[in-house]
């Protein structure tokens, strides 16, 4: 989200929407969200913070786009689960570029609202939304008591995917694992245990990573610590995302340079790329 929308809408400046290098943890990093939260309380912004997030993405030459969000976060002001997808996909339909949606559950959210979130947003599956995740708080919520919630959205005909290993220890990773999932956002903390590693190299399974938001969470201790080399040098599927664009205050460019930086080659870079294409879910 473009901070001068977030301040216009909100109708003040000087919103906090960037987390600080020295963010203690994946909870204090979340909390980053809620200015943008607070203002996407409407159909109106819920469309035009889609519509801009597909201009900024295409002045990155990206053309591809698989946008994460969670519709139950935006229903302070009366909206209903379906009139918030519906007000996103309107809003990445009239962009310049090929965008689809990531519906994200919360793992602070009951399993029975999860599910009732998969199913309608399976309602919406082959009309734009491609994949059902789960997001939130992982040191303090479990991600398989929603398991039902990933068995619906299946049914329904999305990809699945959840994000793990930001938090907590390596074996969040490996319950990611076990409900089915394609992909998993992030990963991190999971590459320090090789056996997790062999299981996820040996499935196929595609990690998400996104460096500078890995850091601001202490996933990892600096961006030279990153396992992304690592992981892609031993036949690891990943690729290369930046998580928020605002709280991580990045963008896909930068997230390339600095693995570069760490000392990724240009055919291992082209690599997370090419992989990004090979996994999508539209």
């Amino acid at each position: 989200m473009r901070p001068s929308t977030a301040e216009e809408l909100a109708g003040k400046s000087g919103l906090s929407m960037v987390a600080p290098d020295d963010c203690p943890s994946q909870a204090e990093y979340i909390k980053y969200f809620d200015a943008a939260i607070a203002v996407m309380q409407t159909e109106e912004a819920l469309e035009r913070i889609a519509y801009e997030l597909c201009v900024d993405s295409s002045a990155e030459n990206i053309d591809y786009l698989e946008v994460r969000w969670a519709p139950r976060l935006h229903l302070r002001r009366g909206l209903t689960v379906e009139q918030v997808i519906r007000a996103v996909l309107s809003g990445l339909d009239s962009g310049p570029i090929e965008a689809v949606a990531i519906v994200c559950a919360m793992r602070q959210h009951t399993p029975d609202e999860n599910v009732e979130l998969a199913r309608l947003a399976g309602n919406f599956a082959g009309r734009d939304v491609v994949g059902f995740d789960l997001a939130g708080d992982e040191a303090h919520f479990a991600a398989s008591p929603h398991r039902p919630a990933f068995e619906a959205a299946k049914a329904a005909g999305l990809h699945l995917t959840c994000h793990a290993g930001e938090a907590g220890n390596p074996l969040s990773v490996e319950e990611a694992l076990g409900l089915g999932v394609e992909r998993i956002a992030h990963g991190v903390i999971g590459a320090r245990d090789q056996r997790i590693v062999e299981r996820i190299r040996g499935e196929g399974i595609v990690l998400d990573m996104c460096p500078t938001a890995n850091w601001k969470t202490k996933a990892v201790a600096t961006l030279s610590d990153h396992p992304l080399p690592r992981l892609v040098r031993t036949g690891v599927r990943c690729t290369i995302s930046t998580d928020s664009r605002t709280v991580a205050e990045t963008t896909l460019s930068r997230e390339f340079a600095l693995m570069s930086e760490a000392g990724m080659t240009d055919e291992e870079l082209q690599r997370c790329n090419q992989t990004a294409y090979e996994a999508k879910f539209g």
